[in-house]
């Protein structure tokens, strides 16, 4: 055989390959398997989320709640007056701490001045940690207390 033949056909075996070894690369590609998705919520949620109060304290002077349990996201909202003594004001106080059920403290929730200039002090703290607490109120002053979760 001479040279230019076997050139010549290792051209054709050449080229052979090469076609052949397209199409198995376009048929794997089109046979590959299909990438599957996750299933999505058939149905939108009855209603959105909102605040809602589960707890309510109130009181003048000192006080401690029973234990109670809240989530990860819950918030302190207070309302406080200022005292009246003799009929002389001044400024009240209140200092809300949150303790856990072994009497650890978890949280100075509130600090705050119930000022003599205003009917009623109000405000909110959000507190960010679950479980089994109780909160311990030091007022002067009248004062109240909402408990909120998300719900």
């Amino acid at each position: 055989m001479s040279r230019r033949n076997i050139v010549f056909a290792l051209a054709i075996i050449i080229i052979a390959l090469v076609a052949c070894g397209e199409s198995a690369t376009s048929t794997n590609t089109s046979t590959s398997t299909p990438v599957t998705q996750a299933a999505q919520p058939t149905s939108a949620p009855t209603h959105a989320l909102k605040w809602t109060t589960t707890h309510t304290f109130s009181g003048n002077g000192t006080k401690k709640t029973a234990v109670f349990s809240v989530p990860d996201d819950w918030k302190i909202l207070y309302s406080c007056t200022y005292q009246n003594i003799g009929g002389i004001t001044a400024d009240g106080v209140l200092v809300v701490t949150v303790y856990a059920s072994d009497n650890s403290l978890l949280d100075l929730a509130v600090n705050a001045t119930c000022k003599t200039s205003v009917a009623k002090t109000t405000g909110e703290t959000e507190e960010h940690q679950s479980g089994q607490v109780y909160l311990s109120v030091d007022g002067i002053g009248d004062w109240s207390i909402q408990v909120q979760e998300m719900k």
